[in-house]
């Protein structure tokens, strides 16, 4: 045997029209089987018509949405597996691995015997309800799963399912493919009813008897939908968002905006969205928004600087991108960071915002201008330059006119050094404050936003005469800062014999969005001040109520 299949789920949904639809991120294989009623099914936005005896196959790592047709309801079982393979390699003779890649094509499937899968699919929801009651259910069940997946494997073919379709659902499903790969084009009823084969009369009622939604409105929607995704996330101005998605000019398209939504495009940059916003958070509070959910990096409840400003927000977390889904967000913000994969799946379920790197009073000016907050950026960054410039006149007598200073984090085995644009409160040392970096650190880190690692040895060439150190303030890591600082390279510098080594924690400085850094640069104040002239022997000092002497 060369696949091996094990059922992880199965429920059933029931939606109303008025329910709107039911989206769900699919991280594993799934069959949607319609147990009653009519509707529609998209798989990453290519949709099924739904009706009784329906069965669609989805694969992993896919954005589902289902909907009820217009005044009806809809009845669907959801059969949830895993796959596991046979594997081919030549070293592996019987080793199976887990199979996530695709099964079938996507889609509709005629089974060839569709009373038998609604049975089977039937008794598999029935065995999961049951499935309290010991492992022989569960055993029951993957064995009613395949029979079932032996069924549907043996046919695996959307094609077929379109052959055996009734000829005019068939039809209107090749105008829904055609409408949502052509929207930006000229298209009018006429044309898709010669596409489907039937005078515009009959075409019309046939449409909005399959979809629940008249032809006009159906193309409409995912026009103005194409529409919010460009004024959110592109700077074209009304003219050209019209043209690429399809009507002839801005003045038209407002029109028809307003209709669907009830506010002009511009009205509609104005309006509050519902945002999810991973990392930079801190940007967005500035601005006076409030997220309905958010992410960070090690967890929203271990963003202390953030604590009060976070009560009341969902953390969705960095695993799964269901929690994203359930808010049914207008507008999500993700860092370049993030990576591609999460990346990808979120754009599936809303207009995605991708922030580079870089200047983070950049990003958040960015972030102002599709919200339509650039007043309110304005006087946010107005207010924290003139606090930092405050502060530099503060901290003269700490760090002198002329003096340098650096920023390091420590890890283990090694020593990095960051630039402004990499959080640790380098944006306000190095722009807000203005301060000057060693020459070898401007030179070689400095404005490319990006960080570089030393061996400890080469440390003396990038020692600042003020050092300001990061590292996790943990009982773990005072082990290895001690056995680090007492590295011969350490009291060879200058910033060391002349108490100029400030420890920060980097919990509290990791962040590099703006609420955050306007916090830092208050604790960077307290802790120059703290520790002006200081003298004695040689010493470190931690940001902290109490320093850490190695």
């Amino acid at each position: 045997m060369d696949e091996l299949y094990t059922c992880t789920g199965a429920w059933r949904t029931v939606l109303q029209a008025a329910d709107g639809a039911d989206r769900r991120w699919m991280d594993g294989h799934c069959l949607f089987a319609v147990l009653g009623g009519k509707g529609r099914l998209s798989i990453d936005e290519e949709q099924w018509l739904l009706h009784p005896g329906t069965v669609v196959f989805c694969n992993p790592n896919r954005l589902v949405d289902m909907q009820a047709a217009d005044r009806r309801h809809l009845e669907v079982a959801c059969v949830r597996f895993r796959i596991v393979r046979r594997s081919e390699a030549a070293d592996e003779a019987g080793v199976y691995r887990e199979w996530t890649n695709g099964w079938l094509t996507d889609g509709a499937i005629e089974t060839g015997a569709s009373y038998r899968a609604a049975e089977l699919i039937r008794d598999i929801l029935a065995a999961s309800a049951s499935a309290d009651a010991g492992d022989v259910q569960l055993m029951r069940r993957d064995i009613l799963l395949y029979e079932l997946l032996l069924q549907l494997r043996e046919i695996g073919s959307t094609a077929m399912s379109q052959a055996a379709a009734p000829d005019h659902r068939t039809a209107i499903r090749t105008v829904i493919s055609h409408l949502q790969q052509h929207y930006q084009e000229e298209i009018t009823r006429e044309a898709m009813a010669a596409l489907a084969g039937f005078h515009p009369r009959v075409f019309s009622g046939l449409f909005k008897q399959e979809t629940g939604i008249g032809f006009a409105d159906y193309l409409a929607d995912i026009r103005i939908r194409k529409a919010k995704e460009q004024l959110l996330l592109t700077r074209d101005n009304l003219d050209e968002i019209a043209r690429n998605v399809g009507y002839s000019n801005g003045l038209y398209l407002s029109r028809k905006f307003k209709q669907a939504t009830g506010f002009s495009p511009k009205a509609y940059l104005r309006e509050p969205k519902r945002v999810v916003i991973y990392d930079l958070i801190g940007s967005l509070l500035a601005l006076g928004v409030q997220p309905v959910g958010a992410s960070y990096f090690y967890g929203l409840a271990k963003h202390p600087l953030l604590r009060e400003e976070l009560q009341g927000i969902a953390d969705v977390g960095r695993t799964s991108v269901q929690p994203v889904i359930d808010l049914e967000p207008e507008l999500i913000v993700v860092p370049l960071w993030l990576g591609s994969e999460l990346i990808g799946k979120l754009q599936a379920i809303a207009p995605t915002m991708i922030v580079p790197y870089g200047d983070p009073v950049d990003r958040m000016r960015r972030l102002a201008e599709t919200l339509g907050k650039r007043e309110e950026a304005e006087a946010c960054v107005s207010g924290y330059m003139e606090r930092a410039k405050q502060i530099r006149e503060e901290i003269v007598e700490a760090i002198a006119p002329g003096e340098t200073v650096g920023l390091y984090e420590l890890s283990s085995d090694s020593v990095w050094v960051f630039s402004e644009f990499h959080g640790r409160g380098g944006y306000n040392l190095y722009r807000a404050m203005g301060l000057e970096p060693p020459e070898s650190v401007r030179r070689h880190v400095m404005g490319r936003g990006m960080i570089t690692e030393l061996r400890i040895e080469q440390l003396p060439e990038y020692a600042a005469d003020h050092m300001f150190v990061c590292y996790p303030f943990t009982a773990e890591s005072e082990q290895w800062v001690t056995r680090m600082m007492q590295h011969p390279v350490w009291s060879s510098l200058d910033a060391y014999r002349r108490n100029r080594i400030y420890f920060i924690d980097r919990q509290l400085f990791h962040s590099a969005d703006v609420l955050s850094m306007i916090k830092q640069l208050e604790l960077q104040r307290e802790l120059l001040l703290k520790h002006r002239g200081a003298g004695g022997g040689p010493c470190v000092f931690v940001h902290e109520k109490n320093d850490f002497n190695p």
